[in-house]
């Protein structure tokens, strides 16, 4: 009591203590109004006058613009870091008033609302202070009326110990009766407990079949327990002995209820239920007997769910009294209905996995011993649970495996074997999730089964190319620029934008400039969902679901398209974004494409290629194991394009074009006849009226648009295959790379495939029969130099004007590729020329010094109209005229040049020029000689060509006389 009065006489004085120091503080209490007139100095303002100037003026400007607000508004426009502990309000005002300059009106402004607000702020704590100092005064007095009351009560207590110990002392009652009393009250009571106890015996079976109603499993056994106990004490007496024998044969009973009520756990795990299951067995000491059991029916489940399922799935006139094996209703079932069943087997796993997962769970949380001992039966059941993981888990994988093999995957389409495989996908990582196990079995198995419809499903795919290419116009399709406005890209558009390809080409400009590197990123959305939309989300399957919900609800969307179903491990690379509504979509591509106005050359076929490419690419991100072959086959379908426009646009040259191919392309284009060809049934096709039409029409410059729109095609196609490199190589195992990328080198493919395409045109405009036969009538042994260029020079300039006249309107139609349309033209005149020079068989230094005007002639007009340079084309003529000078041991270092690495001139046109440069008959059979050394197969070249080329039946050049053009 003393202790308490010290401590409030030691409050008083310290809450007195804060009042005299407020008092003594240079302050003035406020009046109680709201207005600025009541507000009373705070401070004594000890600022020099010549600042207490610009103060008062910036108050009373603050006043004027403060009047109409109350103390409440000044108050709330106080900014929030004036009330946090961590702020820093001096330099969050310079920052504020410094922003945009040194601001003095501002700065006053400001210093004046400052003011304004520590006035009322001061004058609020003020009032508060005022406010609450009533109650604590009237505080303080019920705390000495407290104290009163204390004294009182010790005063009180005190009386009452001194008037106990007098009635202790002087108290004297019989004792002796008390006890008496208290022996015969304690037999009667023993009397009453044993009545009691065998009238419970009695009403027990009652009892208990209420508790198992209300699946209070533990107060049933414990109250079995208990009877049982007590009826041991009692077995002197006949009724007793009866009443222990059924409740015996109840025990039975209730341990058979209980395991029905176990199974039940397997298709539907109740937690409530299965913690009184637990506590059941606990006291009936049978818990670990119940885990064995709880096992077994979950490996029983599996097995009579599957059939179950099946069956529904089943032909309904099939005989219900046979019972044919799993293998045998899995090969029953009918195309249609392989997908569906798929789904209610893994919905059907699903539970049974969900249940069992979260038994574990239940254990791992809830402990039923509470030992930490070795032999603690907690541990046991912990040990069975994790191997019971594994082994429901094989028998799940095992049904699975059965079902895809006996089923017939290899006939579902495209988009069912998809779904297929995105189903087991889910599956696989259901397994990967529940015990950790990567289902190495379900990969084989699928991987089976995708190279059999993988296999299938592409020569199908190159029958499809057949078809459209059988159906092509060769005309441009319009308002494509970017692979991504393909649906079949849809999926890939945001993983596309993580994986950008280092070697994207360039868009078919305006000018068909050739196609150099740039970046895909500008084409592709930047609208990514990747916070938040991952198929895998924040948490796993089993945290997601239940046995109500399971991961292969709502169909088969998106997202399951998205994951790896060969994988060995979870790739976070193959991601779910959610699909855009259509606006979303309309105002997705309007962004990617609105930059980039320049629309690339493509055709229905061409088209249809990259739309297959686009399934592909789904297969290879599902199917990660066998990658490699698709990217494989995605590459066969960019050569069997070219194979095609080859054939139907590359062999019709009227002159021998065999010096043309690059070794690459030979082996592409001869891949394709070895690898694709045999396995379609539709090639070769019948293309005999375009080639009787358009290609034979000089008119359109023999199909030259359709040739352009067939190769430029294959060009936009092989760059937008570019833009894929990047995340195919992501697919693709290392060893496997090398390949793709060797591939994707090959940057003059299309380029290459050109070549004897406009060749089959530039020779054809050129009338290479009238040209030689006038170079052949020039008289080259002139004595003297002459200054006027050849007659056949002007004739093959106006063919060259002609063809650039047919340009411009073809330009009109389609975008030319000027620079390898022209260069085939160079290429064929420049050949021409070089052959018409070899054929000269007497040249004089004049008649050399012809061939340089006539060429220079050619080249300048040439050059002039097709506004490009073709610095190894002049070269080529040039070095061939200039071999007229050599000395015979430089001419014989040039000749084993050609023979060793270059070969830019044919035999032929090498044995005409020895013929004609060297009248020493030693020297010119040591040349010839030398030359027949690089005649392949040792074939000697003929010393007396024909000079006069011939034609065959369709007037034509034939490739024999004239295959030096080229």
């Amino acid at each position: 009591m003393q202790n308490s009065k010290a401590k409030m006489d030691e409050f008083k004085s310290k809450f007195l203590d804060i009042l005299h120091k407020q008092t003594n503080r240079q302050m003035k209490i406020p009046a109680m109004g709201f207005s600025d007139y009541f507000i009373q100095t705070v401070t004594t303002d000890t600022s020099p006058s010549h600042q207490t100037d610009t103060i008062d003026m910036a108050d009373t400007t603050s006043s004027e613009t403060n009047a109409q607000k109350s103390d409440q508004e000044i108050l709330e426009g106080i900014e929030q870091c004036y009330y946090s502990p961590d702020s820093n309000p001096q330099l969050y005002e310079l920052k504020k008033v410094l922003n945009d300059g040194i601001d003095n009106e501002l700065i006053e402004v400001t210093i004046a609302q400052l003011r304004t607000q520590q006035k009322v702020l001061t004058k609020q704590v003020l009032q508060n202070i005022l406010e609450q100092r009533n109650a604590c005064s009237s505080e303080f007095a019920a705390i000495n009326d407290t104290q009163k009351k204390l004294e009182e009560s010790l005063w009180t207590c005190q009386k009452a110990r001194s008037y106990l110990n007098f009635a202790r002392t002087n108290l004297t009652t019989t004792s002796l009766e008390i006890l008496a009393s208290y022996r015969k009250r304690e037999v009667l009571k023993e009397v009453l407990d044993t009545l009691v106890a065998i009238k419970k015996l009695r009403t027990t079976d009652v009892e208990v079949q209420k508790l198992l109603a209300d699946h209070n499993y533990s107060a049933a056994i414990a109250l079995l327990l208990q009877c049982k106990s007590s009826a041991e004490a009692y077995m002197q007496f006949n009724c007793v002995q009866s009443l222990s024998k059924k409740l015996q044969e109840t025990m039975l009973l209730m341990e058979f209820q209980l395991d029905t009520v176990l199974n039940e756990m397997v298709l539907g795990f109740d937690g409530r239920k299965y913690a009184k299951l637990q506590e059941a067995y606990k006291l009936a000491n049978k818990s670990l007997m119940a885990m064995d059991q709880l096992h077994i029916n979950y490996i029983s489940a599996i097995h009579s769910s599957v059939n179950a399922v099946l069956r529904g799935y089943s032909d309904p006139g099939q005989d219900d009294q046979a019972k044919p094996l799993y293998e045998q209703l899995c090969e029953q079932l009918s195309v249609d209905k392989l997908l569906p069943c798929l789904i209610s087997l893994c919905k059907t796993f699903w539970t049974i996995l969900a249940s069992y997962y979260q038994v574990v769970m239940w254990h791992n949380n809830y402990k039923l011993y509470g030992l930490e001992e070795e032999d603690s039966p907690d541990i046991y059941i912990q040990q069975k649970l994790k191997k019971g993981q594994s082994r429901v888990w094989n028998d799940i994988l095992t049904k699975v495996c059965l079902f895809l093999q006996a089923a017939k995957l290899k006939a579902l389409k495209y988009d069912q074997f998809i779904q297929v495989l995105s189903v087991v996908q889910r599956l696989k990582k259901v397994g990967l999730e529940f015990c950790g196990e990567q289902s190495e079995k379900l990969i084989e198995t699928m991987q089976q089964q995708s190279e059999e419809f993988f296999r299938r499903y592409h020569i199908c795919c190159v029958e499809e190319i057949c078809l459209f290419l059988d159906n092509e116009s060769w005309t441009q399709v319009d308002s494509f620029a970017h692979i991504l406005q393909l649906p079949e890209f849809r999926s890939v558009r945001h993983t596309l934008r993580r994986h950008k390809s280092p070697t994207v080409a360039l868009l078919v400009s305006s000018n068909n400039s050739p196609i150099s590197n740039n970046n895909c990123d500008e084409l592709v959305s930047v609208h990514s969902q990747d916070g938040g939309s991952s198929i895998y989300g924040s948490y796993g399957y089993f945290l997601r679901f239940s046995e109500k919900s399971s991961p292969f609800d709502g169909g088969l969307d998106a997202a399951m398209l998205e994951e790896d179903i060969l994988s060995g491990i979870v790739d976070e690379a193959s991601c779910y974004f959610s699909e855009e509504s259509d606006d979303e979509q309309k105002s997705l591509q309007s962004k990617e494409f609105d930059d980039t106005n320049n629309q690339l050359l493509v055709n229905n076929t061409a088209l249809n290629v990259l739309r297959i490419i686009g399934r592909y690419l789904q297969m290879c991100k599902l199917l990660h194991c066998i990658s490699p072959k698709i990217v494989a086959c995605m590459l066969e379908l960019i050569d069997f394009y070219a194979y095609a426009v080859h054939e139907i646009f590359g062999k019709d040259a009227p002159v021998a074009t065999d010096n043309m191919y690059s070794q690459p392309l030979e082996q592409r284009l001869r891949s394709v006849e070895v690898n694709v060809l045999p396995q379609t049934k539709l090639w070769p096709l019948n293309f005999s009226s375009l080639a009787n039409n358009e290609l034979a029409n000089p008119d359109t410059l023999y199909g030259l648009s359709q040739r352009i729109v067939a190769v430029e095609a294959g060009r936009s196609m092989l760059q937008q295959f570019h833009i894929l490199q990047n995340y195919l190589n992501h697919l693709l195992p290392l060893a496997e790379r090398p390949t793709l990328a060797s591939y994707l080198q090959y940057n003059d493919y299309m380029v290459d495939l050109a070549k004897p395409v406009y060749t089959c045109v530039t020779s054809r405009v050129i009338d290479l029969t009238a040209i030689l036969a006038q170079m052949g009538k020039v008289k080259w042994d002139v004595n003297h130099v002459i200054h006027q260029h050849s007659s056949y020079s002007d004739v093959l300039n106006r063919n060259i004007q002609s063809f650039a006249m047919c340009l411009e309107e073809i330009a009109k139609e389609v975008p030319v590729p000027s620079k390898h349309v022209w260069n085939s033209m160079a290429h064929v005149a420049t050949h021409l020329l070089v052959e018409g020079f070899s054929n000269v068989k007497k040249c004089s230094a004049g008649g050399r010094a012809l061939m340089q005007l006539d060429f220079a002639n050619f080249m300048s007009f040439l050059e002039l109209i097709s506004n490009q340079k073709y610095p190894q084309h002049r070269s080529y003529v040039d070095v061939f005229i200039k071999t007229y000078y050599f000395a015979p041991e430089q001419f014989e270092q040039w000749i084993e040049q050609q023979r060793l690495g270059t070969h830019e001139y044919s035999v032929k046109q090498l044995n005409n020029l020895i013929q004609c440069i060297f009248s020493d008959k030693r020297t010119r059979q040591r040349m010839l000689q030398l030359l027949d050394v690089g005649t392949p197969n040792g074939v000697t070249t003929s010393t007396t060509p024909s000079s006069t080329p011939q034609k065959n039946n369709h007037g034509s050049v034939t490739g024999s006389n004239l295959s030096s053009v080229i």
